[in-house]
């Protein structure tokens, strides 16, 4: 290991990062978007040199306007026998530089084919680069299904048995999201919530929400034919596409499909606006909230593995 050198790259040497090499046959760390696209920072690349050769390599990421690095999303140890030792060592060397003493960890999004534990040479892929994390720290938090819905699959009938309206009233709103974590399967409002409570796990999703580039000008309060409000969509516009965003069902309506209405509402919202594609993602333990997606259409592209 003392051969080694670890370092970050400036933007100007980003060549350097593509030198390692392409991603795994496998197709584990495949994203969507070419790295070009998926703006990375200046000195939040990292290298492991080994004389001139590029060993290792991890990207660092978050959204506009972030001083800190929110996730680690693109990791890739290496090839030889040290390579888990390489990785964790890198990983180290950068949570270290980025990250202040009692920082919040980054997480670490894993990008793995839907299939990845049927297949030897994903699941060997995707163990070396958790290994790697999990020596210097990250622990496996929850398994997520990608899902991406297209008009080409068919837009699904809106509903008749909702009435839709602007969710432009805060107390309202915050008042069903909380109500909507009681009992939840999402892993991040159960956590969230046993740590914060209910009411600052809803105030964490809108503030969440309301920052990214759609804003909140989709977002829906549905209510049943006697009026009740029975649930809550917020669809909007994250950095690269459209996306559901959030869907809530409070707990004295759930068990009668609402959140097949709720998630048709916002994919006609997004057909009228000509989206070309809605990528959202569930949790993998979120079997009920899976299947929705199922029936409306949507295709699974692959999970994501986050690590905390």
């Amino acid at each position: 290991m003392s051969d080694l050198l670890f370092r970050p790259l400036r933007a100007d040497e980003f060549h350097l990062f593509h030198s390692y090499g392409p991603l795994p046959a496998s197709g584990v760390g495949l994203r969507a978007r070419p790295f070009e696209e998926l703006g990375y920072r200046s000195g939040w690349v990292w290298v492991a040199l080994r004389g001139d050769e590029v060993v290792a390599r991890a990207g660092f990421w978050a959204p506009h306007g972030s001083d800190r690095p929110g996730f680690l999303d693109w990791f890739d140890p290496g090839h030889g026998d040290d390579r888990v030792e390489v990785g964790a060592a890198l990983l180290e060397a950068a949570h270290a530089a980025l990250v202040p003493e009692g920082g919040v960890r980054p997480e670490y999004h894993l990008f793995l084919p839907a299939n990845w534990q049927e297949r030897p040479d994903a699941l060997a892929d995707a163990t070396d680069r958790i290994d790697a994390a999990e020596r210097v720290g990250w622990r496996r938090a929850v398994e997520r299904l990608n899902l991406r819905w297209i008009p080409e699959y068919g837009l699904p009938p809106r509903s008749t048995r909702l009435t839709f309206t602007p969710a432009d009233d805060d107390e309202t709103l915050l008042g069903l999201l909380a109500r909507v974590t009681e009992g939840s399967l999402d892993d991040w409002d159960r956590r969230t919530r046993a740590t914060r409570g209910a009411m600052e796990t809803a105030r964490e999703t809108v503030a969440v929400l309301a920052g990214m580039a759609g804003g909140r000008s989709r977002w829906r309060l549905a209510h049943d034919a006697s009026g009740a409000l029975v649930g809550a969509v917020l669809p909007t516009r994250n950095d690269s596409s459209a996306t559901v965003g959030y869907v809530g069902v409070d707990p004295a309506h759930r068990g009668h499909g609402y959140a097949d209405d709720l998630v048709a509402e916002a994919l006609h919202i997004f057909a009228a606006e000509g989206e070309s594609q809605v990528n959202d993602n569930t949790d993998v333990g979120n079997a009920p909230m899976a299947a929705s997606f199922a029936r409306l259409g949507y295709r699974i592209t692959g999970h994501r593995m986050i690590l905390m």
